[in-house]
């Protein structure tokens, strides 16, 4: 009779793991006295010659499977000791018995699957042994929503991640940063290197849609889930669903793409204990360069001067400044260099997985700290994720995993006005930071502003603003193959969220460092709120694959319900039933069909429900005969088409409803009973191509329609009413991507070459009410979406454009058209329209002209990877062209001396004057109101393309016997240089946040870290 075999290999660290399984919340139960059934019948040695002696006296037992889910025994393994004639070979259910000693190597070998190598360093009874599959590519699997298939009878448009290179020891500390520069089709942008806010934000294939959610569906294990809490070390594959035949399974939750992340499972084999650490230091990509004490004075002056005003500053005051003789009286402060300093980022993941064929287990704990640039900002996460398997019967068995975060953030509190960020560049530099201490005095001077809103001050004194979040979730999702192919799924998921805010500043009195006077007292402080959520899905799917001669024929079905509370009183639900076939005949032709009906509770009654059908055909060229001359030249060369519906419902809830003022019965929210889906229809053509076995191309192109757009119609202002939201406009996204993938591996030395190359163009085709003027942004037909609107210009007024009139004051030559106010060295700008249409000779808003817009015009990326024996060496360039971006003040113009004032930049000493006529920047004055020139213009455009090195990463395995004699598998140490470099045509700001005024950095981090597996 068959037995179980042992999870754990031996008995005498039973209870360390036990206790560890304890003490993260799990147990793990196992027969601590089943023994191993005999298997002396096969313990014979294959080629073994008679008279042979051995020492070998150690017993290794154990059963080989299947690296499946649920594993499958594997009999006739060939089993052998490295190096001689000694082996035997696996039964009917994969036990083998044989003899080794310390140092062997035994080598299990099946015709189709990969060798695995063990290295003997004890006796063993349980050794469980998971070989994996060895598939030609065609073979793959991959991801195709509720369900996987071999590459070979996919016909979407799908991407998946290299995990191993985008996220294996790399300093990610938020999931999405790592889609960045490896999937063709995605625009993935970061905004900011805050700690804990650092999450890149994801377009798929452009943004379809004016006011709802772009942002794509990520699914964790079946489950919506933010990605950007998950441990990237449990991560196993990524898979990207672009076209509406990958998607459309998905339905209303599709219309922007759909994220699939699958983490690691435990398989069957011995115990495997790892640790990936690294510490890092990060500073920042780019950081404002403000002009010196001396030079802020003279600017002043100058802009006194200009506008008929005397200086401001002595030349003994400025002398003094410059020469820095006397800091206290006459200070000269760095902003930046006081704010920003280096910040620091350690991770440290421990991981145990294996199992037998009873249950497989993977547990992982991980936690990140990261310490920002800035004082009192930081921020650190604790993940504990565990997946188990366990087989009830040989055809059934269920996943049981559990995951948990908690996440503490830590930020400066002083937002009065704007957040520390804003006051260095509001601070002049002749501002003194903190004032020595006086003798028998504990008070704490600092330099005056407007309300005490000194940098130093809001640090010390501002307070700490603390969030908390707790994450727990359970997904439990059964499988039962009822007869061969025919399989049904289960699952149910649950997670909690709640967090907490907490503010605390002391009271603080402020004093005047030379008089004592007092001046102000900063009232103390203490506040704190909290939020709770919760989540549920159940759903279940039933899938047949059909096989006969040339034809196969897959089938799956299903059904699944959410519901989401948050809060004392939001809820929404959705249910949704589905269905797709697909089917290959002789290897070349495949069709495919999906269709999806989503209900929401988003929408009012008649308009809850959408259907969302799709459609594909392949045609696998390389198997046709009149391809098979070229089958060493053309491994694989499929094309493929697809158009499909995908639905969008992300608008908030109850815009259905009109609402009213309990108070007073008025109605105050304006509700559209007709308000239903944002469609999506996406055409898309493909292929696949594989050359001489080492190149792989990957091209499509889409055409990606968004009808019924959601919107809310501007008003007229006279009713004195708020609009309601409608259906009407279409958008278009329209573009191109380009996968290239190039490698070859030699004995001692490999190489990969991974590229792609994606364009997309959006286009409003109509929209209602058009165009939505917004100021310097336009929504309107024939434009992208949020399309800059600006004031055009032809460089600076000068002195040329004007005369002088009796009272010695600058008049406009006839044709010059100006703002009201405008001398010679104020920006230029032009008369190009009026209220009919025509140059009225004003300035006005009708001027204004549509230039650009910030989605780029190509995205880009190339990864570089090498190895040399033990060595490895990776490298990746990130990149975009034609980003149309706009300098806002301080970038564009940069005095400031009313409220809390302005400092300019060290390169704005390129101003405007009678003897520089050809500056940079217009003349200077005490603000940007003197001369009109705070419009935003084209005057202030930049080009935001860039090429970022992403990271440059140097590793090092140590895998010698010597080590896999004492259980270490193996040790990698590993450098890494994250961000290190960026060009970029703009130097001020960085060109992929284009933060400027009151943003928190992007950061570069060096790190070294360790990798160890037992």
């Amino acid at each position: 009779m068959k037995k179980s075999l042992q999870m754990i290999p031996q008995r005498s660290h039973h209870w360390k793991l036990m206790v560890l399984f304890l003490f993260l919340g799990i147990s793990v139960g196992y027969a601590a006295n089943e023994e191993l059934p005999s298997v002396g019948k096969v313990e014979t040695s294959v080629n073994s010659s008679p008279g042979i002696t051995d020492d070998r006296s150690w017993t290794i037992q154990g059963q080989v499977f299947e690296q499946s889910e649920p594993p499958l025994p594997l009999a006739g393994v060939n089993i052998s000791i490295k190096g001689t004639q000694l082996g035997t070979i696996s039964d009917a259910s994969g036990y083998f018995s044989m003899k080794a000693k310390r140092g062997d190597i035994i080598v299990f070998t099946y015709l189709g699957f990969k060798n695995y190598e063990y290295v003997v360093s004890r006796a063993i009874s349980n050794l469980n042994v998971s070989l994996i599959e060895d598939v030609e590519a065609l073979d793959e699997v991959v991801v195709t929503g509720f369900s996987e298939e071999k590459k070979l009878n996919s016909i979407s448009s799908i991407s998946s991640l290299d995990v191993s290179a985008n996220l294996s020891s790399k300093p990610v500390t938020s999931m999405s940063q790592a889609l960045q520069g490896g999937i063709t089709g995605l625009s993935v942008n970061q905004g900011s290197g805050l700690p804990g806010a650092d999450a890149a934000t994801i377009k798929i294939r452009g943004v379809s849609s004016l006011q709802t959610n772009n942002d794509p569906l990520v699914l964790v294990d079946g489950v919506p889930m933010d990605m950007n809490n998950l441990d990237p070390t449990t991560i196993e594959s990524v898979t990207v669903l672009k076209d509406a035949a990958a998607a459309a399974i998905y339905g209303a939750r599709a219309a922007n793409g759909v994220i699939v992340i699958k983490t690691k499972r435990g398989t069957p084999g011995k115990v495997n204990v790892s640790y990936n650490g690294y510490y890092g230091i990060q500073q920042a990509t780019y950081l404002p360069e403000f002009i010196d004490g001396a030079g802020y004075m003279e600017m002043v002056n100058a802009a006194n001067v200009n506008i008929g005003g005397n200086p401001v500053y002595s030349q003994e005051a400025i002398d003094k400044t410059r020469d820095g003789s006397d800091p206290i009286n006459y200070p000269d402060t760095n902003w930046t260099d006081f704010l920003f300093k280096n910040g620091s980022l350690q991770s440290h993941s421990v991981s145990v997985s294996g199992g037998g064929n009873l249950a497989r287990f993977a547990l992982t704990a991980n936690y990140l700290k990261n310490d920002g640039l800035v004082q009192n900002t930081n921020s650190d996460r604790l993940n504990i994720r565990a997946n188990t398997s366990v087989s009830l019967l040989d055809n059934l068995s269920v996943n049981m995993d559990f995951n948990s975060y908690r996440t503490n953030r830590e930020k400066p509190l002083f937002d009065n006005g704007g957040n520390i960020f804003t006051y260095i560049y509001s601070t002049p530099p002749n501002t003194v930071i903190r004032y020595p201490m006086k003798e028998g005095n504990d008070i704490v001077y600092y330099g005056n502003r407007p309300e005490q809103r000194n940098p130093a001050a809001i640090l010390d004194r501002g307070g700490i603003r603390t969030n908390l979040e707790d994450n727990i979730s359970i997904n439990i999702a059964p499988r039962w193959e009822v007869i061969p192919k025919l399989i049904l799924r289960g699952q149910y998921s649950y997670r909690i969220s709640s967090s907490a805010q907490r503010d605390e500043r002391k009271a603080y009195n402020f004093f005047d460092y030379n008089s004592g006077a007092f001046l102000q007292t900063w009232g103390a402080s203490y506040s704190a709120s909290k939020d709770r959520s919760s989540y549920y899905y159940i759903g279940a799917t039933a899938e047949y694959t059909w096989e006969k001669k040339k034809h196969r024929l897959f089938g799956i079905g299903g059904y699944n319900q959410e519901l989401t509370n948050n809060g004392d009183w939001d809820r929404w639900s959705m249910t949704s039933v589905f269905a797709k076939v697909n089917y290959t005949f002789d290897r070349r032709y495949l069709l495919e069909g999906t269709i999806r009906r989503d209900g929401s509770s988003r929408f009012g009654k008649g308009n809850k429900f959408g259907v969302f059908p799709s459609i594909a055909a392949g045609w696998n060229l390389h198997e046709e005969s009149f391809m098979k001359p070229l089958k060493e030249q053309v491994n694989e060369f499929k094309v493929r088409a697809s158009y499909g519906l995908l639905g969008n419902e992300n608008i908030g809830l109850y815009k259905y409803q009109t609402l009213i003022d309990a108070g007073n019965g008025n109605e105050t929210v304006f509700g559209n009973p007709d308000i239903t889906w944002e469609t999506v229809h996406m055409l898309n053509i493909g292929a696949d191509i594989r050359l001489f076995k080492d190149w792989t191309v990957t091209f499509d192109y889409y055409d990606k329609l968004t009808k019924d757009m959601i919107i809310t119609p501007p008003i007229s202002f006279i009713g004195g009413t708020s609009a309601a939201p409608l259906n009407s406009g279409e958008v278009r996204n329209r573009g191109w991507e380009l996968d290239v993938n190039y490698g070859k591996q030699y004995k001692a030395f490999g190489f990969n070459v991974h590229a792609g190359l994606s364009q997309n163009k959006n286009k409003i085709e109509s929209l209602f009410g058009a165009p939505y003027d917004k100021g310097d942004r336009i929504h309107q037909v024939g434009y992208a979406l949020n399309s800059y609107y600006v004031y055009p210009t032809e460089g600076l007024l000068q002195e040329s454009d004007f005369t002088k009139d009796a009272d010695n004051k600058w008049v406009p030559k006839e044709g010059v058209t100006i703002f009201d106010g405008q001398q010679p060295g104020d920006i230029k700008y032009k008369d190009v329209s009026g209220p009919d249409g025509k140059p009225d000779g004003k300035i006005t808003t009708d001027d204004r002209v549509i230039r650009g817009d910030d989605q780029p015009d190509l995205n880009y990326f190339a990864n570089i990877s090498l190895n040399y024996r033990k060595w490895d060496f990776e490298i990746l360039f990130q990149g975009v062209t034609a980003v149309d971006a706009y300098y806002s003040e301080p970038y564009s113009f940069g005095l400031n001396v009313s409220g809390d004032g302005q400092t300019p930049l060290a390169v704005q000493t390129d101003y405007w004057t009678p003897t520089n006529t050809d500056a940079r920047y217009p003349r200077m004055a005490p603000n940007s109101t003197y001369g009109s020139n705070y419009h935003t213009s084209d005057f202030w455009h930049f080009n935001a393309s860039y090429c970022r090195v992403k990271y440059i990463q140097l590793g090092y395995t140590f895998d010698q016997l010597g080590l896999k004699k004492i259980g270490i598998s193996n040790i990698r140490l590993y450098v890494n240089a994250q961000n290190p470099f960026t060009f970029a045509q703009e130097k001020l700001t960085d060109p992929e946040s284009r933060g400027q005024r009151g943003s928190y950095p992007l950061v570069k981090t060096y790190s070294a870290g360790v990798s160890l597996n037992f």
